[in-house]
């Protein structure tokens, strides 16, 4: 799949090509006018989270639902009827009559057919994590890139209001508190709660390092399954970061939370609300920032500094649709996708480290 830069923008779609007409009169200031432009994409999966992507992709601009294949085909049948999209026979006919593919089965099943939608060339959305395990996972990227097949992974946290917020400053921490729990739900206990909720946070932390996980260390244990059901981690980095983390799923409260610490700054997020709380420090008799409200003034003999907090905000958003939205982007357009396979694959290493290093303790 290509895109070609001319005065007019083509995309090749299964075959056809769709025109973006551009309007050049004004060279500062491009306006696209579109053709309609549908990308077909099948869904694989419409159980609890596959039926949350198929009511966004319903909706999507120049999207069209391809249609939907499950394991059960009572599931299949209820939710192509409810949306009003066809359902496929088998997943080969899914696969043949779509452009792109997104993937929200089962762990245990990425592998299997992740390799079937790269085999016959579809661009391939995957949900959280890329596969199983790092081998699995490995197999998967290595097909992807000898068929030259893009892979975006359904890290979704990447799209959450509060750490698109980050994007508009430059942010080096030397150390990260992250707390992820969660009251008891059954769904997502075949996996380690390292598989389940921590890879969320270990997916931020290895997108706000510069440097490669170096030691490892971690602590956790099972209390209803024969898991891991409460983990611990302390991950230091090449670069000097240390990046602490906590997830449990048997929590009596719910807590999505991640703290940065910086050289002179702060910045708090709450990922369950969506807020970023910027704390800082200013100069030695410099004024607080426009925008931010002073909260104490440090003074240590003649250093006069001033502590202020400014929140960081980012246009709202539902984060799933978001994700989904750059997938289809990153097709139409042949760019490298916000959380690419390599990206999957990162974190998937980081997290069956974890788990090994806890079940060997």
């Amino acid at each position: 799949m290509a895109a070609l830069v001319n005065p007019a923008f083509f995309y090749i779609l299964s075959g056809q090509f769709a025109v973006r007409d551009i309007d050049i009169t004004n060279h500062s200031s491009f306006t696209f006018h579109y053709f309609l432009i549908l990308l077909k994409i099948g869904l694989v999966g419409v159980g609890y989270l596959g039926s949350r992507h198929l009511r966004h992709l319903v909706s999507l601009d120049n999207v069209e639902v391809s249609g939907v294949w499950d394991a059960d085909p009572a599931a299949r049948r209820r939710m192509a009827g409810e949306f009003d999209v066809p359902a496929a026979g088998g997943l080969a006919e899914l696969i043949d009559r779509s452009d792109a593919v997104d993937v929200a089965t089962p762990t245990s099943t990425h592998c299997e057919i992740g390799l079937r939608v790269i085999a016959a060339g579809r661009p391939l959305f995957v949900e959280k994590p890329l596969c199983a395990t790092y081998a699995e996972g490995l197999r998967l990227l290595e097909q992807s890139e000898a068929a030259g097949v893009q892979i975006q992974v359904g890290h979704i946290e990447r799209f959450n209001r509060a750490f698109r917020a980050l994007q508009g400053i430059q942010v080096r921490p030397r150390f990260i508190e992250a707390h992820r729990l969660a009251p008891w739900n059954p769904r997502g206990v075949d996996v380690a709660v390292v598989h389940d909720l921590m890879i969320h946070d270990l997916d931020l932390v290895l997108a706000l390092s510069e440097g490669e996980p170096d030691h490892i260390h971690a602590n956790g244990v099972g209390v209803v399954t024969d898991s891991i059901d409460i983990a611990t981690a302390r991950i230091e980095f090449t670069d000097g970061m240390v990046a602490n983390l906590t997830a449990s799923r048997i929590s009596l409260k719910k807590m999505r939370r991640l703290r940065l610490f910086c050289g002179n700054e702060y910045i708090a997020l709450d990922l369950g609300q969506g807020s970023c709380e910027y704390v800082g420090v200013t100069q030695d008799g410099q004024p607080v920032p426009d925008g931010a409200e002073a909260v104490q003034e440090l003074a240590l003999g003649p250093r006069r500094r001033q502590l202020y907090r400014r929140l960081l905000i980012a246009a709202e958003g539902d984060a799933l649709r978001l994700e989904l939205e750059a997938f289809r982007d990153a097709v139409l357009t042949g760019a490298s996708p916000p959380v690419t396979g390599i990206d999957g694959l990162r974190v998937l290493k980081l997290a069956e480290q974890l788990v090994s290093i806890i079940q060997e303790g």
